[in-house]
């Protein structure tokens, strides 16, 4: 009588152990499961993040660009009205830069 006493705890416990490896195994799935939507969703994320920054690096670009563009404009139309001046001008500048030199070679 014991040993049936014995003999039947001994088959509740690998019943037990045989739900707890059951258990274990859809934990482990539902954790990699889990982990998996949240590295997905990281990673889309991180995605769209790059993106966005992407595109204002290139309006800033754009804008930069255009502003030179608009300044280079200026330039070309002050030089038109006033083409004396600016060759007058521009032999100023490279005679004075000519001459920083000079004084700095000298030292």
């Amino acid at each position: 009588m014991a040993e049936d006493a014995i003999r039947k705890e001994l088959d509740t416990l690998k019943e037990d152990i045989a739900k707890l490896r059951t258990d274990i195994g859809d934990l482990t799935s539902a954790i990699k499961s889990v982990a998996s939507e949240k590295v997905s969703s990281t990673k889309a994320d991180a995605q769209r993040r790059v993106q966005g920054a992407w595109e204002d690096i290139e309006s800033k670009l754009d804008e930069v660009l255009n502003q030179g563009r608009s300044a280079a404009a200026d330039v070309e139309d002050k030089i038109t009205a006033h083409p004396a001046g600016s060759v007058l001008t521009a032999f100023g500048i490279g005679f004075i830069i000519a001459k920083l030199m000079d004084m700095r070679g000298k030292h």
